[in-house]
């Protein structure tokens, strides 16, 4: 029998542990190529249909003389009826978080621009709260004024279209493909197939 040294003969645990990594790594780029975009399903659907109706809410009256363009750009208009801080960073997040990053959702189908608007859409959802109570409570910038607008259509819109977006983006934040599902079941496995 032939004698072989050590130094000659290949370590079979580093082979074992390139093996391992190789697969690992496959596994983990199949996983950051899926990840990085989004499921086109029923809640991708409704949510470009619910980006587009709270775009068209902008047109509707915020309050009494005033649409929601007005209050994103705070024209002479919105300052003329007290329009509150609420009422314009409710619409300037939903219009620049939601609208905006929404419609990179719609375009690019990334993961990140739907997070970036669900995000966005959850805070201005609180706003929105806030911004009705205080049309619905006479409280604005100058209390003592008495001709204060009351919350309009478009304010009441605008809201429900944003809890609505609130549920539909998560849904499609969580949305899993086919493809990623499999990924999943493989790596809790153990399997880098």
């Amino acid at each position: 029998m032939p004698h072989v040294s050590t130094d000659e003969r290949p370590d079979p645990i580093a082979g074992i542990m390139e093996v391992t990594r190789n697969a690992e790594s496959e596994m983990r780029d199949r996983d950051r190529v899926l990840g990085r975009t989004l499921v086109i399903g029923r809640a991708y659907l409704a949510s470009a249909v619910l980006i587009v109706l709270l775009a068209v809410a902008l047109a509707l009256p915020h309050s009494e003389g005033v649409r929601g363009l007005d209050v994103l750009f705070f024209t002479d208009v919105a300052r003329e009826q007290y329009t509150t801080l609420p009422s314009h960073l409710f619409v300037l997040l939903y219009a620049v978080g939601t609208i905006a990053f929404g419609a990179a959702m719609i375009m690019t189908q990334k993961w990140w621009a739907a997070g970036i608007a669900w995000s966005a859409t959850c805070v201005s959802a609180v706003y929105g709260v806030l911004a009705i109570w205080l049309r619905q409570s006479g409280r604005g910038p100058n209390p003592d004024v008495q001709d204060f607008g009351g919350p309009g259509i478009g304010l009441y819109v605008s809201e429900i279209i944003v809890f609505a977006l609130v549920i539909t983006l998560a849904s499609v934040l969580w949305a899993r493909t086919p493809e990623q599902i499999t990924l999943e079941e493989n790596a809790r496995h153990g399997d880098g197939r």
